[in-house]
């Protein structure tokens, strides 16, 4: 398969020239393997390199941009893709994921090429206007660099052993292409029903507010006041952070915090949404960034639809609405962190645990207030479940305090100290695991997941430094391989889902979503299980994977 190198220009003379929706293609170039450029001035068909882009690896940076820009103009798809903005991100072991100034076409020339280039000409191309000799030139040097970046990379991915870990990124790149242009559909009427829910809800703590303060003259949004009435009341609050006011026990503090929940939910994300809603498609079109975190997982923006209100707002993901005749599938690896911390740790009672179908919280529960299983109830399994899930984060006394009082669980620090150390003293393999990797982590400065995945950390310059770099040694390999689990099976699922017509409309770090006609529910939802399971079994040697899936009319967790 010869490769060929990619870039396009487009159209910015509205200030809009990111946007695949409202810009147009002003400029395709290729580098052809004969050494020649060709580059094809406002096309209006590619009929001709339609093959050629198609059936040949495609070479490029941030080659994301330019797929959708293929994809929704022309109907071409690339299906084989080197992207070395992605590359570099891998090869840096995370620590460029998120960055600016390191991964930019122009960071990599100077970094493996030794030369500085010039993005004067960028802005200055407008549809259906000849090209200067200038932009001409400006086209030819953005692939100019490529064949030399490429090769420097790929020398590296081999002695790193990180093929693996590229083949994963690269065949998920059409996917979140797919992603991208298939869009969410906001129900609006939905949207205004909860609107108006939230702000009854925040009137009514306004008056309860002002009532137990004996005034109205308070800006309730000025921590300042707030903290001098708080202070006033005989409540000590160093601050209004919601971890500062869950310490005390007073009726206005219930009363303020859900006055600020209410607050916060209009202004992010009721009164946000509906202003990212497209004119020409009608569904939001977020930006994910593939290696958003240093883990590998995606990130999101404009907006962040993986950080809505699910939790402080149980019904808002009913906005997120199949359009009519069709079925939203939502699929999402059940435990899977835990199972990769049983697969990783070799601890038997966990393993056994999921392959028996036991219930793995309440046998910690039975574990670590010594009582049988049959006897645990709500609370304990529920602290049971908090100590399982935080464990693989470094977890340890303040942090399951913190987090079984957002429960309604009261512990003192010394009941939470004993239930840690139960947990630690229950499962020895996972224990013995845990410590060793962060161990590892801050030693080596660099640690690898079961996928081959690097993950770099930058020289600690102090003890917290020190302290984060053990904590994160817990939690990012076990991260990192859900995050690869998730991309391989993003990869499969789009060559065989895709040509169907149907759309990938977001995802959540171990969570898809999907939207499909009614008449094809039954047959996706069955290529999704498959194929996440699939992954997932890559992985998981020891114990099952298992993928659980909701058809519904809306987005559904």
């Amino acid at each position: 398969m010869s490769p060929l190198y990619l870039d396009i220009e487009t159209d910015n003379s509205n200030g809009n020239g990111l946007d695949v929706f409202s810009s147009k293609i002003v400029t395709i170039q290729i580098l052809l393997p004969s050494g020649e450029t060709e580059i094809l001035e406002n096309p209006k068909s590619l009929d001709k390199v339609k093959p050629l882009l198609e059936n040949n690896l495609v070479i490029g940076h941030n080659l994301k941009f330019d797929a959708k820009f293929l994809k929704y103009h022309f109907g071409v798809t690339l299906y084989n893709i080197y992207d070395t903005y992605l590359a570099e991100i891998v090869l840096s072991g995370g620590l460029y994921a998120g960055k600016r100034g390191v991964t930019g076409l122009s960071d990599l020339v100077f970094r493996y090429c030794g030369q500085r280039m010039s993005k004067e000409e960028q802005q200055g191309f407008r549809y259906g206007v000849p090209l200067t000799p200038e932009q001409k030139q400006y086209a030819a040097n953005d692939l100019k660099y490529l064949p030399e970046i490429f090769k420097q990379q790929q020398a590296k991915i081999k002695l790193l052993g990180l093929e693996g870990v590229i083949n994963t990124e690269m065949k998920a790149l059409p996917a979140v292409v797919w992603l991208e242009l298939s869009g969410m559909n906001v129900d609006l009427e939905r949207l205004n029903e909860i609107r108006k829910e939230i702000k009854l809800r925040k009137c009514e703590a306004e008056q309860s507010l002002y009532e137990i303060l004996g005034t109205n003259k308070i800006n309730l949004n000025s921590p300042r006041q707030l903290k001098q009435e708080l202070n006033r009341l005989g409540i000590p609050v160093e601050s209004t952070k919601a971890e500062e006011l869950a310490k005390f026990d007073h009726p206005i503090i219930k009363e303020l915090i859900e006055y600020k929940e209410a607050e916060k939910l209009l202004n992010t994300f009721v009164g946000k949404l509906p202003n990212f809603i497209n004119t020409k498609t009608g569904r939001v079109h977020a930006d994910f960034f593939q290696i958003g975190a240093k883990s590998g997982r995606l990130s999101c923006t404009k907006p962040n639809l993986q950080q809505q209100p699910s939790r402080t707002l149980p019904e808002w993901r009913t906005i997120f609405k199949a359009s009519s005749g069709n079925k939203i599938i939502t699929a999402d690896y059940s435990q899977i962190e835990l199972r990769i911390l049983a697969q990783m740790s070799q601890d038997k009672e966990y393993v056994q645990a999921y392959n028996e179908g036991t219930d793995l919280h309440a046998l910690t529960a039975s574990k670590i207030f010594h009582k049988p299983i049959t006897d645990i109830d709500k609370k304990d399994r529920s602290v049971a479940k908090t100590v399982n899930f935080g464990i693989v984060y470094g977890m340890w006394t303040y942090g399951l305090q913190k987090k079984l009082q957002a429960a309604g669980i009261e512990v003192t620090e010394n009941e939470a100290e004993c239930i840690i150390s139960e947990f630690y003293e229950a499962y020895p393999s996972v224990s013995s695991y845990l410590r060793d990797i962060s161990k590892q982590g801050l030693k080596n400065l660099e640690l690898r997941n079961n996928a081959g995945r690097l993950i770099k950390f930058e020289k600690p310059e102090d003890d917290k430094a020190r302290s984060s770099i053990k904590r994160e040694s817990k939690n990012l390999p076990i991260q990192s391989l859900c995050a690869d689990m998730v991309k391989i099976a993003m990869g499969n699922i789009f060559l065989k889902l895709e040509p169907k017509g149907v759309k990938f409309i977001n995802t959540v770090h171990d969570e898809l979503v999907l939207e499909c006609t009614e008449a094809q529910a039954d047959e996706v939802k069955e290529i999704v299980k498959t194929e996440m399971e699939k992954a997932g079994a890559l992985f998981l040697i020891d114990l099952p994977c298992v993928a659980e899936i909701t058809v519904s009319d809306t987005w559904e967790k």
